[in-house]
């Protein structure tokens, strides 16, 4: 029953097309997203900012299920770490970044601070306050940028906070921050919390607004894209599915014939467009989930948008308005 025309090559062509422009707008935003963080030196432009104080009970506690990222400030260059809930790095040029199996203090350090650095019986160590840590890789980018001077810190099972310091706490998510943030307070309310200050290109411009506008945009184009070209599709189907009806094929196992075959192509457009993604772009790996995400979109979007032109369909037929236009 299952039959491969020309027009089913053209849905493919247009569904590997649409993912590829998918594809590289989630890889877009993901850069994006680094740039404007390496440019507010490694913060989001929704962190919260805590000065200490005598009482600390909240530090060593899990704040969130969700990822987040607690820092502490001694200034402009060095920073500690405190918590790393999730898998955030910053980007590195080389080694690797601080994981919970290491022992000893260890530290990253910015492609600027080389010269800082001493070596002894082959390691690499970066003094801080009179103590040496291991450094364990060096962060940056193919630009300059605010973090080639940057030193981040790494205590295990530590947390060496004193009074006045800077706690900086932040999240991919704007609303992990809040929810933290309030919990945060509850527990300690003498907490101060300061306004935060942006940098880089987050001072310069309305970031978020602009991003969230691209999207809708870009959002807008692919569903018009899919519901056009899926309805021309559906359109030219309709012929054979009504020579099936009049050879007594019941509408029911015709429909879900139907279904099947786009999901087939779809499937199809799929596998080509990744593997093309993948082969043509080493940097596909940072958006794998977004990828899968935008798959099972779209085939949700197909199947709701097919499932109201059969509707439509039946509608007119039981109307009276005659559909079967076959040449």
């Amino acid at each position: 029953m299952f039959t491969f025309k020309r027009r089913d090559v053209a849905f493919i062509f247009i569904f590997i097309c649409l993912y590829l422009f998918c594809f590289s707008f989630q890889l877009y935003s993901s850069k994006q997203k680094k740039y404007y963080e390496l440019s507010n030196e490694l913060y989001t432009n929704h962190y919260a900012v805590f000065v200490t104080k005598d009482d600390q009970k909240w530090l060593p506690t899990p704040l969130s299920k969700s990822s987040y990222r607690v820092f502490m400030e001694y200034n402009q260059t060095f920073r500690l770490i405190l918590e790393n809930k999730g898998d955030w790095s910053p980007p590195m040029i080389s080694g690797r970044f601080f994981a919970e199996t290491d022992e000893g203090s260890k530290a990253v350090i910015g492609q600027e601070m080389l010269e800082y650095v001493k070596e002894h019986n082959g390691m690499k160590y970066i003094t801080f306050k009179g103590e040496d840590y291991q450094v364990t890789g060096v962060m940056g980018a193919s630009f300059a940028s605010s973090i080639d001077y940057l030193i981040l810190l790494y205590v295990p099972n530590q947390t060496p906070v004193t009074t006045g310091m800077r706690i900086i706490l932040d999240s991919d998510s704007k609303s992990t921050v809040k929810k933290i943030t309030h919990h945060i307070l509850d527990i300690n309310p003498s907490l101060t919390v300061i306004e935060s200050i942006q940098k880089g290109i987050f001072r310069k411009a309305n970031i978020p607004f602009f991003y969230y506008l691209l999207l809708l945009e870009m959002s807008l184009l692919l569903f018009f894209s899919i519901f056009a070209f899926l309805r021309y599709w559906f359109e030219k189907e309709k012929k054979y599915m009504y020579v099936l009806y009049l050879l007594g094929i019941s509408k029911r196992i015709i429909h879900r014939n139907i279904f099947i075959k786009t999901s087939l192509n779809i499937f199809i457009g799929t596998l080509i467009s990744i593997i093309l993604f993948i082969v043509f772009n080493s940097e596909s790996v940072l958006i794998l989930n977004q990828m899968v995400w935008c798959v099972i979109l779209f085939l949700s979007i197909s199947w709701i948008l097919l499932s109201s032109f059969i509707w439509s369909n039946n509608l007119n037929s039981r109307s009276g308005v005659v559909k079967s236009d076959i040449k």
